[in-house]
């Protein structure tokens, strides 16, 4: 995801960022619009701005109040002016049909906005990447760590774990055909509130996903099982009402916990995208530690 919708679009967003920069949220869309209307900037280029301001203006708030807590995105004053702007715009679209349209434009509006989050915490986090191999895949999936893990932390504050079809991971909706995971991203928050945000991606096809975004609290003594019993979803009240997001969760921390703990082999390679740009990527091998 990270590397189809910021990677392949990083024309657009560096445009995007200068505007903003130089003008500031309102005023910066206008700017954009008004060189597009008078014809400085291109007519196409412009369009590819505006479709990911979305993303400039989480991107915008982040810089300014930290990327490790969403909740934090959330309470931003430019924040709630981009709710409140966006839900306007709903209501004078649909007319008669407001308020159902509403309600879910609601909830659109919020899911969108923390997988964007999750994106720029990815990006302004150092783009930390890792990969187990298929053998290591399959290990994790099959024989997890008998002992409860004490005082998870990541290696990085923010990272993406690419999953293979090796580990066997599936989110299932009620009544939907299994999909499978693809790829986890989890972001850390330090004390005094230390926690896990993570975003588990099973794609549906190029548009449309499978996704559950969880936020696993710990305490200063606890281990990953107490944490993972407290999981809550971002959008419920407990636990998420799909299956395989246990699994997908602890195949993650065990993967993590190799690493942190020293028991993988990490070999790092560049990865060459599609458009020719390169990616540092963390290899996850197995060792003597892990076998």
């Amino acid at each position: 995801m990270f590397e189809r919708c910021v990677v392949t679009h990083e024309e657009h967003l560096e445009i995007g960022r200068r505007y903003l920069q130089a003008f500031g949220i309102n005023r910066g869309v206008g700017a954009l619009v008004e060189d597009m209307n008078e014809g400085r900037l291109p007519w196409e280029k412009a369009q590819g701005v505006l479709t990911h301001m979305h993303y400039l203006v989480i991107e915008h708030i982040t810089r300014r109040v930290g990327y490790t807590r969403f909740r934090a995105v959330c309470r931003d004053p430019e924040y709630i002016t981009l709710q409140t702007d966006s839900l306007c715009g709903v209501l004078q679209r649909h007319g008669p049909f407001a308020q159902e349209r509403y309600a879910r434009a609601v909830e659109g509006f919020a899911w969108s906005s923390l997988r964007l989050w999750h994106l720029v915490a990815h990006d302004l986090g150092g783009r930390h990447v890792y990969e187990p191999t298929p053998e290591v895949a399959a290990l994790l999936r099959q024989a997890p760590p008998e002992n409860p893990w004490k005082m998870p932390r990541l290696p990085v504050p923010s990272l993406l774990m690419l999953v293979p079809p090796e580990a066997d991971l599936s989110l299932t909706l009620k009544g939907s055909p299994s999909r499978r995971v693809t790829e986890i991203y989890v972001v850390e928050a330090s004390p005094p509130k230390h926690q896990w945000s993570v975003w588990v991606h099973a794609p549906i096809d190029e548009r449309i996903a499978e996704s559950v975004y969880l936020e696993l609290p710990f305490t200063l003594d606890g281990d990953f099982e107490e944490g993972l019993a407290q999981a809550h979803d971002l959008f419920q009240d407990g636990s998420p009402d799909i299956d395989g997001w246990r699994q997908s969760v602890r195949w993650f921390a065990a993967a993590i916990r190799a690493v942190v703990e020293g028991e993988a082999q990490l070999e790092e390679y560049i990865h060459h995208t599609q458009e020719g740009k390169s990616e540092r990527r963390t290899l996850i091998g197995t060792s003597d530690g892990l076998h």
